[in-house]
């Protein structure tokens, strides 16, 4: 039940609930979300993909095996981890039984509302903490998520390595042919999907190279961006057909998340002409998705990647100790140590303070929605410290 809130703000507070089924604590997710029209995304040379159905996960999509052998007629099967059901209620979080100090967890929330932000969510595991509305937005808002996008562009290309499409060791010019860069084409051909991945293709924001393939940290949209045209190329689909069959429909995210270009401008589009593309979601859905990658890409009965696909995508890269496979490691670095928070805390960041934050050891998901709360940046923030802070002085 939402529950109106002083100002412009709705919140949700965490009620007593335990088990895996619906019970009376639980939230209405109800409302009709609007579905948008699904975008087909050009190859690398500009024409549309084939529209043929993505190959169906097997191997990293079946059920999650058990073994028979030891078990015995008397021992009821180990229940899956709580997941939120594609539609209906989500289940609330006892605060007090997972160790939480429900008014300190309001206190976040109050927090999270005074910074220019519109969504809000805490998962404790998998069920409702607390979430909260601002601004006349709810549970089927979307907006575009930013740099929040390259952590899901990650979990993507892990499902098209474990489906045999690629290896983070090919080179991009494998995919998209000679000439996607302004580099030299010798230079070009070293970049491998790895290097887009650890913004570590030596390549400038303008796509020259002013720096050795593999050697340099530096956060580069307008590199990364040509993953997608890999992924097509790969799929032989769009990006928003594959984006389906392969993560958003396996863990119930909504028909409103979308990939889509991005409003022509100077600053989305790259040397070459090529338009930025941007991926809307609303709050919830990001937090299945860093629910999913808490869990280390089971949903249910189902592992969606592979088992090690998050521990390797989380391992920090050679040239930058907090940032792995397009997820940014924060226990790892300044932030961490100036927060004492979790070594296991990683975040997917975007600009405008988008955060998906996963902490395994705290079985915790958070994911925020808004306006830059302070200074504007293309991905973390001094938020990250304020907010952190917050969350950790409401453990018990």
């Amino acid at each position: 039940m939402l529950l109106a809130a002083t100002g412009a703000a709705t919140a949700i507070a965490a009620a007593g609930c335990t088990g895996n089924g619906p019970s009376s604590s639980a939230v209405d997710e109800t409302a009709t979300t609007t579905t948008r029209s699904t975008a087909s995304g050009p190859t690398a040379n500009g024409s549309s993909p084939t529209a043929a159905t993505p190959t169906a996960p097997t191997a990293t999509g079946a059920p999650i095996a058990t073994d028979e052998a030891n078990t015995t007629t008397s021992e009821a099967p180990t229940p899956s981890p709580y997941v939120p059901p594609p539609d209906g209620e989500w289940e609330l979080a006892d605060a007090a039984t997972m160790g939480w100090s429900r008014i300190a967890v309001e206190n976040v929330a109050a927090l999270v509302g005074a910074s220019n932000s519109t969504s809000f969510i805490m998962l404790a595991g998998g069920r409702i903490l607390t979430e909260a509305y601002f601004l006349g937005r709810d549970s089927t808002s979307t907006q575009d998520v930013a740099s929040v996008q390259k952590s899901v562009m990650s979990t993507l290309i892990g499902i098209a390595r474990d489906l045999g499409h690629l290896t983070l060791d090919d080179p991009v010019t494998d995919y998209l042919g000679q000439g996607w860069t302004r580099a030299d084409p010798a230079r070009e051909r070293q970049i491998t999907i790895r290097h887009l991945m650890t913004h570590s293709s030596g390549l400038s924001d303008r796509l020259v190279m002013p720096d050795a393939v593999g050697e340099v940290f530096n956060y580069n949209t307008p590199a990364y961006q040509q993953l997608r045209a890999v992924l097509e190329r790969v799929a032989g689909v769009d990006i928003n057909t594959l984006s389906r069959a392969w993560l958003f429909d396996r863990v119930g995210i909504s028909a409103s998340a979308t990939w889509a270009e991005r409003q022509r401008n100077s600053r989305t589009v790259d040397p070459l002409g090529n338009v930025e593309w941007g991926l809307s979601m609303n709050v919830r859905d990001m937090a299945r998705f860093g629910l999913l990658a808490q869990r280390n890409g089971a949903w249910s009965n189902i592992q969606v990647t592979g088992g090690g696909w998050f521990r390797e995508a989380w391992t920090p890269s050679a040239v930058q100790r907090d940032y792995g496979l397009l997820w940014w490691l924060p226990g790892r670095g300044r932030v961490g140590q100036r927060t004492n928070a979790p070594d296991d805390w990683v975040a997917a960041l975007g600009a405008g303070d988008q955060k998906v934050y996963v902490i395994p050891s705290l079985d915790l998901v958070v994911a925020r929605q808004g306006t830059a709360a302070a200074e504007p940046t293309e991905h973390g923030s001094d938020f990250d410290r304020v907010l952190i802070d917050a969350i950790l002085n409401a453990r018990k």
